[in-house]
């Protein structure tokens, strides 16, 4: 390979020890790309055994390169990462192996399609190894960096890529249990609490006044008014058990309200959360259960700065006015 031509690419490569996960390691510091990328690949050669009848230098090839599109775009978290970031992170991809000469690019170039598609037991190893290791490395992170939703993704992520084959589902299975007795021998109650409560019998009516009146679009309601619209929907509240009010209930830090005939539409509505407990999970937390129960259904929204957000759960933009500056978006039924 022509020298300036490895340097540039080596160049790019160096952007991998650069670029920062949102995993933390055991010394409470952001691991790297690289880092996270490099025991993968130790990860891969453990138990390469395993798998006698797969081309294991191929995963540990697949392994070396599958995080290569991040030098350009950075890490995204998987709980946030949404179709349009990995179109993005496919172009920076092709962007990257340009560079290289035809033979080296007709490699990777194969290499990432086969991974893409995920039909060989190869590729099938590498997404779930890599899987595994982002759980690993949380199990061993303190668990006051785990975010809400990490308590169930420990329990979840993973799961169907592991089903590929036997070994991978018990070691799957084995770190389940590894989070399962951090949350219990740590005494860490966190994961216990917050839970989400519909109906408007349950919704804290002052507080939610107050998360209302701190948004640009329903600042100006009155009291009346938004307990009417709980009254004429059904609302979402999410509550933390460990931050008692005064009246000695449960403080209430999201909340959300939908429209639904529940058979065809549903429209959802007023999703908000605390601004002091943004960033951490809950909007994800809370959307997940709405979309539980309503998924199923045709959907409609408005929003002016959370687009992508609601594109993880299916949701397309299909008009907009200047007037106020909202996206209108929709999502099919299933």
């Amino acid at each position: 390979m022509e020298p300036r031509t490895l340097l540039d690419f080596m160049g790019v490569a160096e952007r991998l020890k650069c670029n920062m996960r949102h995993s933390r390691t055991a010394e409470n510091r952001r691991e790297s790309v690289a880092e996270h990328t490099y025991r993968l690949c130790v990860f891969a050669w453990l138990v390469k055994e395993e798998f006698p009848d797969c081309d294991m230098d191929k995963v540990m090839r697949m392994s070396l390169f599958h995080d290569l599109g991040e030098a350009v775009t950075g890490d995204i978290p998987a709980f946030v990462k949404t179709d349009s970031d990995r179109e993005v992170e496919e172009s920076a991809i092709s962007n990257v192996t340009v560079m290289l000469p035809e033979r080296e690019r007709k490699e990777l170039d194969a290499l990432f399609d086969e991974l893409e598609k995920a039909e060989t037991m190869e590729a099938k190893i590498v997404h779930a190894l890599d899987k595994m290791e982002a759980l690993i490395q949380h199990n061993e992170a303190d668990i006051a960096t785990w975010l809400p939703l990490e308590y169930d993704l420990q329990m979840t992520y993973g799961e169907k890529e592991c089903k590929a084959d036997p070994y991978l589902a018990k070691l799957r299975e084995v770190i389940r249990q590894i989070s399962a007795d951090k949350i219990a021998s740590e005494g860490e109650e966190r994961g216990q609490s917050y839970y989400i409560r519909k109906g408007v019998e349950n919704m804290h009516l002052e507080e939610v006044v107050a998360l209302l009146h701190r948004t640009d679009w329903a600042k100006d309601r009155t009291e009346e008014l938004i307990r009417k619209s709980m009254e004429n929907a059904c609302p979402y509240g999410l509550f933390l058990s460990d931050c008692i009010s005064e009246g000695g209930k449960d403080r209430q830090i999201g909340f959300a309200r939908v429209l639904t005939d529940g058979v065809t539409t549903f429209y959802l509505m007023d999703l908000v959360i605390e601004e002091a407990y943004r960033g951490q999970g809950f909007g994800t937390i809370m959307m997940n259960q709405i979309m539980k129960e309503n998924g199923h259904l045709y959907g409609m929204l408005h929003t002016q700065t959370a687009k992508a957000f609601y594109e993880r759960y299916g949701f397309r933009e299909i008009g907009n006015t200047k007037k106020t500056e909202e996206i209108y978006m929709e999502k099919p039924c299933g």
